[in-house]
C-alpha cells in the first residue's frame, strides 16, 4: 500500500478556493482504480493548513491516478499554495490494527518491531 500525502498552505483570501477543488475531487478519486481512502483535512493555527492524504493499493493505481485528470485539479490547487507543498509518498509493507494492541497490552507477551512475539 501507499499512503500519498499533500499538505498545502493556501493564501489566506485562498483556503475555501483549495477547500472546494479538493472536495469536488474527493469523490471521483475514490472511484478511481486501487483508491482505497481519499481525505481531506484542515491544520487550525496560524500555518491553516490542507491536507490531502490518498492511499492506494499498488503502485501502478498510483501512477494512473497521477496522470488522471482528477490529479491535474489537485496541480492546480498547489499553484494556489502560499508555500512550497509537502508531499510525500509512504510505502507500507504492513498494517496491523487491535490484534497489535491486543499483543502489545497482555501481560509477559512482547512485540518487537519487526511484529514477532516472544
Amino acid at each position: 500500500m501507499i499512503v500519498g500525502t499533500l499538505r498545502i498552505r493556501p493564501a489566506p483570501h485562498r483556503h475555501a478556493e483549495v477547500l472546494e477543488v479538493f472536495h469536488a475531487i474527493q469523490g471521483p478519486v475514490l472511484a478511481q482504480p486501487g483508491c482505497l481512502a481519499c481525505h481531506i483535512y484542515e491544520e487550525p493555527g496560524p500555518a491553516q493548513a490542507i491536507v490531502l492524504v490518498e492511499r492506494w493499493e499498488s503502485q501502478g493505481a498510483l501512477e494512473a491516478h497521477l496522470r488522471s485528470e482528477s490529479y491535474r485539479h489537485t496541480l492546480g490547487a498547489i499553484e494556489l499554495s502560499g508555500r512550497p507543498p509537502e508531499v510525500c509518498f509512504d510505502y507500507v509493507a504492513a498494517t496491523e490494527g487491535m490484534d497489535l494492541i491486543e499483543r502489545s497490552r497482555t501481560p509477559g507477551r512482547t512485540v518487537d518491531e519487526k511484529g514477532d512475539e516472544s
